[in-house]
């Protein structure tokens, strides 16, 4: 059985418990409401958002075969050419450029003679 003395212990204690918890539920009340209001702002700015991103993809999805605009409009998508691949390899025929070599077998030197912006003649050097 408790005493006196043990049983206003633990009344007392019970209602400094009590006050804890109506603390926290009140810290939880306003928190609970602020987040409320964030979600209900962020809705709103997703809804925003949405909205925009549907206008720029219509804009993106339109060209001149598909509206009023005018070819020169096109600019979203490669036109894709209507050649077929001929499977050869791109570039010339095997031979057209020459390579630099260590010892070439002769040398041809071009001088220049004259200045073409002032017409002067150069003196010839060695």
């Amino acid at each position: 059985m408790l005493t006196v003395q043990q049983a206003v212990f633990t009344v007392e204690s019970l209602m400094g418990k009590v006050q804890q918890q109506k603390q926290l539920i009140h810290q939880l009340i306003q928190e609970n409401e602020y987040l409320r209001q964030e979600n209900k702002q962020l809705r709103k700015e997703n809804e925003q958002l949405t909205y925009r991103v549907q206008k720029l993809e219509a804009r993106t999805k339109k060209n001149s075969s598909n509206s009023h605009l005018p070819p020169s409009s096109d600019r979203f998508e490669k036109k894709r050419s209507s050649r077929e691949p001929s499977g050869k390899k791109p570039g010339g025929h095997e031979g057209t450029t020459l390579c630099q070599v260590e010892h070439p077998h002769h040398r041809v030197v071009h001088r220049v003679h004259t200045c073409q912006g002032h017409i002067n003649h150069l003196p010839q050097t060695r």
